[in-house]
């Protein structure tokens, strides 16, 4: 079977798609995460790369919002590398959005083994950005 490539396009200065994902900084100094569909070890790497080539962009430790409301299956290596991109000294806070049972379970699994405190599970996008903001 022919290992399908993973696909980056860099929009802007300040966002990039890779595959469906969507991963932008924010006129806030935010930055956003939007996760289509499953995740594999090529995905995660290239979504981290993209990750800290726009966190390298601000000062100081960067605030997330992850909306993983359309997330789909994703397999350990690619656990493992979010585990390890979300424990970075670069990132501050981070907060998870999404209603579907497969966010939850996402969510729960990467804040139940990491080490970083400042991690929150949220329904509403709202809520996310009210958290983030304290």
């Amino acid at each position: 079977m022919k290992e399908k490539k993973v696909e980056v396009r860099q929009v802007s200065e300040r966002e990039t798609w890779v595959g469906e994902n969507r991963v932008y900084l924010g006129e806030d100094n935010m930055l956003y995460c939007i996760t289509v569909g499953g995740s594999d070890e090529k995905r995660a790497i290239a979504m981290k790369e993209a990750i800290f080539k726009l966190m390298n962009m601000a000062e100081g430790r960067m605030k997330m919002l992850l909306d993983i409301n359309r997330a789909g299956q994703v397999s350990s290596a690619a656990r493992k590398i979010g585990k390890e991109m979300l424990e970075d000294e670069k990132v501050g806070k981070a907060a998870f959005v999404g209603l579907h049972p497969v966010a939850r379970v996402i969510a729960s699994f990467i804040m139940g083994v990491s080490r970083k405190k400042d991690m929150r599970f949220f329904r509403k996008k709202e809520e996310a950005l009210a958290w983030l903001e304290k």
